[in-house]
Formats: structure tokens, C-alpha cells, sequence
């Protein structure tokens, strides 16, 4: 029973992270908005940009807080070596710039394919990574033709899914901003969100990787949610 309810804390230690967070924003917007409406209507205008810097500052003192918690959870868990994950998020950074960057690349889509093929050992021509995502970024994005849309690593959060033996595998999920549109886009590009899980030996090398670039409608949804806050650093 002990086992069952460590693995349960190991797998799903960012959602904790996450209901912490939101947990500790609802307490906040709670205890302004009585502060606000206590002082009357006429206070209302005054007083909301000094509320919505209170929030901000709040957001991301939970999140530093709950960052530290999460870490020291890790660290407590039987098996879960933490500089391995930190590592590991490095590697899961690294890879994800990697295929993304080919947004602003001259590179054909073929080519691109060939040069991660080249460049990870764990990826074949049969691989979902070469065959649907790279050409599906590439078009998206503007690349298929020529240069297209810069990008860069606005938001990346990577959680540890699953530890079996010495394998650790991680889903992460990536916001990029548009920072310069190619000349045949549209200069409303918006950002994109990129999903992907991937899986490491005790070396930490490479073993699995799957990317997909969410939908439109899904996209749209996060970005309306994203606005709403404010951006916080790229961590991995």
C-alpha cells in the first residue's frame, strides 16, 4: 500500500504543484477583492491597478514557494535522484529547441528530417518526430517555404510522468512567441504550444521522444488562459 501511494505522489507530483498554485491564487484574489469592495465603489477605480500588481507579485511568490516544495517532494521520494531530473529537463529543453528552431530555417523539410535523424540515434525514418511533426511545424510555421516565423521559449514546464528502474520518462509542455515574422506570413502569427513526452536511461541518454503541436482551437484556449497572467522565466 505504501509503494502504490509513492508512486501515486511520484506521478503526479506537478499536478499537486499546479492545484497548490491555484489554491494559493484563489486565497489571494479572495483577500483583495473583500479589501476592494469594503473601501466602496468609488475606491473601485483607484485601487485596481494596485490589485492587479498585488496579484502579480503574489503569482509568482506561490510559484517560487510551490517550485521549492515540488523539488523537495522529488527529493523525498524512494528511487528519485534529483539532479538526474534537473539534468534531465536540460537534455528535454535542449531536444525541444532543437525541433523548433527549424521555424526560422532555410532548410527544406527533408533536410531538416535528415538532420535530426543524423543528430538522434533513437530516431529512425519510420519515427512520428520526422514524419508528422517536423513537416507539420515546418508548414505551420512558414519554414516549408523559406524562412519563416522566429520563435522564442516563452513558458516550458517538464514533469516526471513515470520512474520504472533506472528509465525515467517526462511529459512537458512549451508555449513559443512569435519575435519575428518571415515575409510570407502573416504578421498576426500567434504563439504556438507544443506537447511532448520523452524517456531517459540512467545516463541520461535519450531513449523515446514524442512531439505534437496542439490544435488550433486548443492553442487559442491556452493563449486566452496565458494572457490572463504574466509570463513567467523559461525553466527546465
Amino acid at each position: 500500500m505504501k509503494e502504490e501511494v509513492k508512486d501515486k505522489l511520484r506521478q503526479n507530483a506537478g499536478k499537486i504543484l499546479l492545484g497548490g498554485t491555484g489554491a494559493l491564487l484563489t486565497l489571494s484574489v479572495v483577500t483583495l477583492g473583500a479589501g476592494l469592495l469594503s473601501d466602496g465603489p468609488a475606491a473601485s477605480g483607484t485601487q485596481a491597478d494596485a490589485v492587479v500588481q498585488k496579484l502579480e507579485s503574489n503569482l509568482g511568490e506561490a510559484r517560487a514557494k510551490l517550485a521549492t516544495r515540488h523539488t523537495a517532494l522529488l527529493v523525498q521520494l524512494p528511487g528519485m535522484d534529483i539532479e538526474r531530473v534537473n539534468r534531465d529537463r536540460a537534455t528535454g529543453r535542449s531536444l525541444l529547441l532543437s525541433l523548433t528552431e527549424s521555424s526560422a530555417s532555410t532548410r527544406t523539410v527533408k533536410e531538416q528530417q535528415v538532420l535530426l535523424d543524423d543528430r538522434y540515434g533513437f530516431l529512425d525514418h519510420k519515427s512520428r518526430v520526422l514524419t508528422e511533426f517536423v513537416p507539420e511545424w515546418m508548414t505551420a510555421t512558414g519554414a516549408a517555404k523559406g524562412a519563416g516565423t522566429t520563435y522564442t521559449l516563452a513558458d516550458l514546464d517538464i514533469d516526471v510522468s513515470r520512474v520504472q528502474g533506472l528509465n525515467y520518462s517526462y511529459t512537458g509542455v512549451a508555449r513559443l512567441d512569435p519575435v519575428r515574422v518571415g515575409p510570407d506570413q502573416n504578421s498576426a502569427a500567434t504563439s504556438e504550444f507544443v506537447v511532448f513526452t520523452n524517456a531517459t536511461s540512467q545516463d541520461g541518454t535519450l531513449t523515446s521522444l514524442d512531439v505534437y503541436r496542439v490544435s488550433s482551437k486548443t492553442r487559442d484556449a491556452l493563449a486566452a488562459v496565458g494572457a490572463e497572467q504574466p509570463s513567467p522565466r523559461p525553466t527546465g
